[in-house]
């Protein structure tokens, strides 16, 4: 057999290897999620309007402060999660959430922002479960898995506009229920997992490599790129409803193809700066006084935004992999600022449709601003970030220690602190990490509070030219 032919074999044997059950459930749910949106915007929140306007905006922000709840929890007392109840209570609320065409029959206010809040807070519990069970998969899985589901839910937004409203409502209900039975099962111990384990707030003092700060980068992208969603959204709506966008389909197939024909890893940082064209090309066709200016604005700053929130999606599946401590943390975190964003944006698309219906120069100054904003924002604020280099950053939690007699220990970590002009204390921090010890533990032994570990810890770091708990045990094993 020729070489050639072995490589192809091989690269079929991989492919085949990608499309696991656990793959297939993850894609099955990841769609039905992502496809909820689209049926929400085109089917659902259309019918908000007669009854009660603000009523989308509040479930919007409800949805939002849910997951940003969990993820603030799941950071600092995960113990307090208690997941059984958890899901229980978010199969509940969607419960509550089926009489939303009720509420909408009736004409209720009381009724449709109890339902919709319901539908909404149940409905971040499932995506925030179809996320950490993507997470269990590989990152090749992961990056197959992502870009497949945005082509079904750039084909639901199509099949949206053409279905009846009534059957988008019941496959916006319907499709919560499946994607979180499809996903549970496989999301289940890692929610388990963080409830047992220590908070990564605490954990972070001796790993701090292994979690993303809540105010990383990363998640500024997150909120501000969905605040040109929000916008996308809102901007020349016509009866509530957004414009349609069908055509994102194509440059999302594209990516799609793209990552299943190649075996280089997953463009995140080029897919950003692609974005982050169309979403600039967008707000500049908002100032077009012609026809079809509209569309074409909704069309690119819809594009912008599905590329990016593919690559959110990605590191995020990525990152809570890499750490299955921290994974509902971060991924909750994550789509909460997300939520938050979009919720932004939203008031900046009616705010533009109001300047614009104004006939005044007042929109073309308003265009102009966030064009600049986005701009100046994309040079200076992700000039030396990459996406990549997030995830990658993020180390997995080491449970391996020196296994090495006490007296060869304590020579080794005596060397290295004379070596790099470690105090007294913080050789003894240094040689509790070596050992594997948690910041509970340091913080006992020295009776110092969490804040004196975390700086003993950041200064040990510091002086050795560390980046990871593993740097500092193979730092101690080679002597």
């Amino acid at each position: 057999m020729t070489d050639k032919k072995l490589h192809t074999e091989a690269g079929r044997a991989n492919v085949r290897d990608l499309f696991t059950p656990a793959f297939w459930r993850s894609f099955a749910a990841l769609s039905l999620a992502l496809a909820t949106t689209s049926f929400m915007n085109v089917s659902v929140f259309p019918g908000f309007d007669a009854v009660f306007a603000y009523a989308r905006d509040i479930s919007v922000t409800s949805h939002a402060v849910a997951l940003i709840a969990l993820g603030l929890v799941a950071t600092f007392r995960p113990a307090v999660l208690r997941v059984n109840a958890l899901n229980i209570g978010a199969l509940a609320l969607l419960a509550l959430g089926c009489t939303l065409p009720l509420a909408l029959g009736l004409g209720s206010v009381p009724l449709l922002v109890l339902a919709s809040c319901a539908l909404a807070v149940g409905r971040a519990w499932c995506i925030l479960v179809a996320g950490i069970a993507a997470s269990r998969l590989s990152l090749a899985q992961a990056s197959v898995l992502v870009p497949l589901a945005f082509v079904v839910q750039c084909a639901a937004s199509a099949f949206a506009w053409l279905l009846p409203v009534w059957f988008g409502m019941l496959f916006f209900l319907v499709a919560l229920f499946a994607a979180w039975a499809l996903s549970w099962r496989d999301a289940r111990p890692v929610f388990e997992e963080t409830q047992a384990g220590e908070a990564p707030h605490d954990f972070s003092v001796t790993r701090p490599s292994s979690f993303l700060p809540l105010a990383s980068q990363l998640f500024v992208c997150l909120f501000l790129f969905r605040v040109a969603f929000g916008c996308s959204l809102r901007f020349g709506e016509v009866d509530g409803a957004p414009l349609s966008s069908f055509f994102v389909i194509l440059p999302v197939a594209v990516v799609a193809i793209w990552v299943l024909l190649s075996s280089k890893r997953f463009p995140t940082d080029l897919l950003v700066q692609v974005s982050v064209l169309f979403i600039v090309a967008g707000f500049l066709a908002m100032t077009m006084q012609i026809e079809g200016s509209k569309t074409a604005t909704v069309l690119l700053l819809s594009t912008g935004n599905t590329l990016f929130d593919m690559v959110a999606w990605l590191v995020l599946i990525a990152v809570a992999s890499r750490n299955s401590r921290g994974a509902v943390a971060a991924f909750a975190w994550g789509r909460g600022v997300s939520s938050l964003g979009t919720t932004l944006g939203a008031a900046v698309g009616v705010h533009a449709n109001t300047l614009a219906g104004m006939g005044t120069p007042l929109f073309d100054v308003f265009a102009a601003v966030l064009v600049l904003l986005f701009v100046g924002y994309a040079l200076i604020g992700l000039k030396n970030f990459s996406f990549r280099e997030a995830i990658d950053g993020v180390t997995p939690v080491e449970t391996a220690v020196v296994e090495a007699p006490k007296a060869t220990f304590d020579e080794r970590c005596q060397a290295l602190a004379s070596q790099y002009g470690l105090t007294p204390r913080e050789l003894e921090v240094f040689q509790m990490l070596a050992r594997g010890r948690d910041r509970a533990y340091i913080q006992e032994q020295l009776v110092v509070s969490r804040n004196t570990v975390k700086a003993h810890v950041k200064h040990i770091y510091a002086k050795l030219d560390i980046h990871s708990h593993q740097d500092l045990i193979d730092l101690v094993e080679k002597g």
